[in-house]
């Protein structure tokens, strides 16, 4: 099979570049609010949008998790939240990290589109000297645009300078890989860091 050639790489962070949503933050916010997991989850990611796009500050987005269950915002520690909830995402993959360090000076484009908010944001520009890797980054909260919104995608390509049938997406996301797809780029759905590499080094190879 002729392997695909692509010019650049393109990853999400959350599920990717990062570990899975780490369950003992999330379990700290359950003792605080007194919630169940699954509902929660479902109440958590139903009113993200907002804050992912910049539209809401950390504590906007938790005063309306606290309205949804009927709580009082005055009665809890909202920066405590909000911190459980950046720490919560800031568990890197390190086998991700090694591949990208060890193919950099091989992979022309690099490149990283993530729904990603501000405050998770201000801590990874303080902590994670890698960052310095990407061409680009694009980020939710700074763009006001969510995946699998078109457009995030596309500013992403235009500041890299190339075609999307050049580029590699690599996202956790059914979703977030759909919307990859519907503007002409390739794609790998991330499930685990052997099942990446295997189908990479399968399908793909780099522009020379």
């Amino acid at each position: 099979m002729t392997k695909i050639k692509i010019r650049a790489l393109i990853l999400d962070y959350g599920g990717v570049i990062s570990q899975p949503q780490n369950r003992a933050n999330i379990n700290n916010i359950l003792q605080c609010l007194g919630q169940d997991y699954d509902d929660f989850m479902q109440v958590y990611y139903d009113l993200r949008s907002g804050y992912d796009n910049g539209q809401l500050s950390g504590h906007e987005y938790w005063g309306r998790v606290l309205q949804h269950y009927d709580l009082e915002p005055n009665g809890f520690d909202l920066s405590y939240l909000i911190q459980e909830d950046v720490n919560s995402w800031t568990f890197i993959n390190q086998s991700m990290i090694r591949f990208i360090s060890d193919n950099r000076n091989r992979i022309p484009k690099l490149a990283m589109i993530s729904n990603m908010v501000e405050d998770t944001l201000v801590l990874m520009r303080r902590q994670y000297d890698w960052l310095d890797l990407f061409d680009e980054l694009v980020f939710s909260c700074e763009l006001g645009i969510n995946k699998p919104e078109r457009e995030i995608y596309e500013v992403c390509i235009s500041r890299l300078s190339v075609d999307p049938n050049e580029c590699l997406f690599v996202d956790d996301s059914t979703k977030n890989i759909q919307g990859a797809l519907d503007v002409g780029m390739h794609s790998i759905h991330f499930k685990s860091n052997s099942q990446f590499m295997l189908e990479f080094d399968q399908k793909f190879s780099w522009f020379r």
